[in-house]
């Protein structure tokens, strides 16, 4: 995000050269140009997938027809940021989840800000002719609290934008410099600064709102591969490859090493032809045994990244390297209650961190090695 501002300083920039002893354009807003600046919605970001572009309001100023509505995003699809009734609060007022682990703020406002309120510093500083890039690390516009706790965060004043465009603006980005510091599930605190003022040195009025709450989404599980619904993998009919994983793709960071606390795999050899065991996927039965919990392996997708990844590969100690699983063997890998995946931040007490449905089971084969 910060890239993206300073392209946009560095556009400024270009313009502005074009523009020395030329009279300012006359160019139309939906921006107020008098009267003291106001806050007309904050959002979050709240995308849990891969595009990460959706916003949810946690803040709608009543009555004001210059906060945002339906916005048009990137990817050609709208969203509605608040309801049109303007007489209405926003869907999630107070409440909306930012989603880890790249969870951010952004403060609308109605008109252009003193741009003091950040700094423009050279990506480069090496470099003379380096493009800018805004920075809040040393002006602190805001506080950013979640748990009672202050969060270090950076960010930048964004002057171009309306109510309709993506992203919203004019607006101050917030966003925490480590946001696995945050625990999941936690209760959150923007406030805005009296140092906020418009261009002409006015301050949001004592009347109006300036401090706004949401929260951060609980660590949830977004996907396996295979898929769950695949065919053929609750009956042992799917064919795993030996040295493929399974995989538990997650919305937040994942705590290393990993506790398998719940997680129970039973294993039986398979039957003529290399057939699937069926009696495995009942989890009893002649020649059926449990894998013993030391020898379940779990382990994040990548070791250099572990403290971010969001992807668990599980698996079990075969003895052999670059094995996951034993050939021609079957596998019913299933989770009990309370079976979960803790993230790197830890959580809030009562949220469901990493939990795993107890109805989500696997029984799948694989065949004799090459």
């Amino acid at each position: 995000m910060l890239v993206y501002r300073s392209t946009v300083a560095a556009a400024a920039i270009s313009i502005g050269a074009l523009l020395v002893a030329c009279e300012a354009p006359d160019q139309p807003t939906d921006l107020r140009k008098d009267g003291p600046p106001l806050i007309t919605s904050v959002t979050v970001m709240s995308d849990l997938s891969a595009a990460r572009i959706v916003e949810t309001a946690t803040f709608c100023r009543l009555n004001d027809d210059k906060r945002p509505g339906l916005v048009g995003l990137p990817n050609f699809t709208t969203e509605q940021v608040c309801p049109d009734e303007l007489s209405e609060p926003a869907d999630q007022d107070g409440t909306a989840e930012g989603a880890p682990p790249l969870w951010f703020v952004r403060v609308v406002f109605d008109m252009l800000l003193d741009p003091t309120i950040e700094d423009l510093v050279p990506i480069d500083p090496s470099n003379p002719a380096s493009p800018l890039r805004g920075t809040l690390r040393n002006t602190q516009p805001v506080t950013l609290r979640c748990n009672g706790a202050d969060v270090p965060y950076d960010g930048y004043y964004l002057p171009n934008g309306n109510r309709v465009s993506w992203p919203l603006g004019p607006d101050l980005f917030i966003q925490p410099n480590s946001a696995i510091s945050v625990p999941t599930g936690a209760t959150c605190e923007v406030t805005v600064k009296d140092m906020v003022v418009n261009k002409d040195g006015e301050g949001i009025p004592s009347s109006e709102k300036k401090s706004f709450t949401f929260k951060i989404a609980p660590m949830l599980l977004r996907s396996t591969n295979p898929a769950a619904t695949a065919a053929g993998l609750n009956n042992g009919n799917f064919e795993q490859d030996f040295e493929t994983p399974l995989a538990f793709n997650f919305t937040a960071p994942i705590r290393v090493p990993i506790v398998t606390t719940g997680f129970e795999i039973f294993e039986g050899a398979n039957g003529a032809g290399d057939a699937p065991n069926a009696a495995v996927c009942t989890g009893a039965g002649a020649g059926v045994t449990a894998v013993p919990a030391a020898s379940i392996k779990a382990a994040p997708q990548g070791t250099v990244l572990a403290t971010s990844a969001l992807v668990m590969f599980l698996g079990v100690d075969t003895g052999v390297m670059d094995q996951f699983w034993k050939p021609s063997t079957t596998y019913l890998v299933r989770f009990a209650a309370g079976a979960k995946v803790v993230a790197t931040s830890g959580s809030t007490a009562g949220t469901p961190d990493g939990a795993i449905p107890s109805t989500l089971s696997f029984c799948f084969h694989t065949t004799a090695a090459m």
